[in-house]
């Protein structure tokens, strides 16, 4: 009986090198950043505790056989769009009064 293929070539996806965990440290090291690295199952025993690393701002690299598979991180929100810009020459064009009743029939008068 001929035996199934599963490795990652299967689904198209090239293997990285093997690394250690010392390597994976040291390479963070370089860059000043705190990095840790563990075995899956290892991971999955302390994934309580490696969130609130995470949280703390340290990086977790889980590898899989030795070679790095995901990483745990900080949460940072994207804020995707356009950011707002004032259109200033209208903003300074409108004086500051305490009652803007006159100001608002002048614009609405003038068609605005």
């Amino acid at each position: 009986m001929k035996k199934k293929k599963t490795s990652t070539h299967v689904l198209g996806i090239q293997p990285t090198k093997r690394v250690t965990a010392a390597q994976i440290r040291e390479d963070g090291k370089i860059y000043g950043l705190r990095r840790d690295a563990l075995g899956v199952r290892e991971a999955k025993n302390q994934l309580s505790s490696l969130l609130q690393r995470a949280a703390g701002g340290e990086e977790i690299v889980i590898t899989s056989d030795g070679v790095p598979a995901a990483m745990i991180v900080r949460y940072k929100p994207v804020i995707r769009g356009k950011p707002f810009k004032p259109h200033w020459k209208l903003l300074r064009s409108m004086p500051m009064t305490s009652d803007s009743t006159v100001l608002i029939r002048k614009m609405r008068d003038a068609g605005y």
